[in-house]
């Protein structure tokens, strides 16, 4: 196993009106909440920076790699340097949806930014859960920014390539194909960023993660490299699940070819 970093997940309550939102996957910093104009179909808000689980530090596995326990990303992530492009392929799982789960979300998605800096730039897709509907849907989000809705059907079971690039200065663009429905968005928007990461991450945005079975994803590149040949100084490859408490949310499996990983759900968290 690689060894990862693990992230506490800040909930933030945002208010407009008379209306209160919870948003877990907000950023720690007062200065960094979004004002959401929109959210997914039960006010979850996916995307939005790395938070480390408390209480649990990292283990170094061998040189370059490390395990990282968060509240909120599992998956994998490469830092040490600048990155300019990082693509991933993955699957839409199915997602249950029972009551006495409450509120519940997966969200896989790819990077740049995020497991260290005040950034992200991502493109993804999401399976969330408010009582017994699930509601399936894509987005990207240039955090702090708000995140957008993207107006495509999304089914469970649905394939899915994404790709983040910094094109030039501030501009990045988005692309994200449903190769099962078969559409294609592409954006590009500006931002200030760092580039000090690229990730694929199988995200938990709202207060519970519940169910999912589990989510593969392949063809991880990062400048067009398989994300596990990233072994030498100064890289270091973070391999990340979610904890809550003493207890592991899921598990994310070691490389396969150098560019493919299974995050597999163990316990509701």
């Amino acid at each position: 196993m690689v060894k990862r970093w693990c992230i506490s997940l800040a909930a933030v309550a945002l208010v407009t009106g008379s209306v209160a939102m919870t948003a877990p996957a907000m950023a720690a910093s007062a200065a960094q909440h979004r004002t959401h104009t929109a959210a997914g179909p039960h006010g979850f808000v996916p995307g939005g920076l790395f938070h480390a689980a408390s209480g649990t530090p990292a283990e170094h596995v061998d040189g370059r790699r490390s395990i990282s326990y968060s509240s909120n990303w599992s998956g994998y992530a490469v830092t040490g340097s600048t990155f300019s492009t990082a693509t991933a392929s993955w699957t839409q799982n199915a997602i249950t949806c029972t009551r006495g789960d409450g509120e519940t979300d997966m969200s896989p998605w790819v990077g740049l930014d995020g497991y260290s800096s005040s950034t992200v730039e991502q493109t993804g897709t999401s399976g969330d859960c408010d009582g017994s509907s699930p509601d399936y849907y894509a987005w990207y989000e240039m955090y702090p920014q708000n995140y957008v809705t993207i107006n495509k059907t999304v089914k469970p079971g649905d394939q899915f390539t994404g790709t983040v690039t910094h094109t030039s200065g501030t501009s990045y663009t988005l692309t994200l194909k449903d190769l099962t429905q078969g559409w294609t968005n592409t954006v590009t928007k500006s931002l200030k960023a760092s580039d000090s990461s690229a990730e694929a991450v199988m995200e938990m945005a709202a207060n519970h993660l519940t169910k999912f079975g589990t989510d593969p994803f392949t063809s991880f590149t990062v400048d067009g490299s398989p994300v596990g040949s990233f072994t030498g100084s100064p890289y270091t490859i973070e391999q990340m699940e979610i904890e809550n408490g003493s207890t592991v949310c899921d598990s994310t499996s070691g490389l396969t070819s150098n560019e493919n990983f299974t995050v597999t759900w163990l316990n509701a968290c």
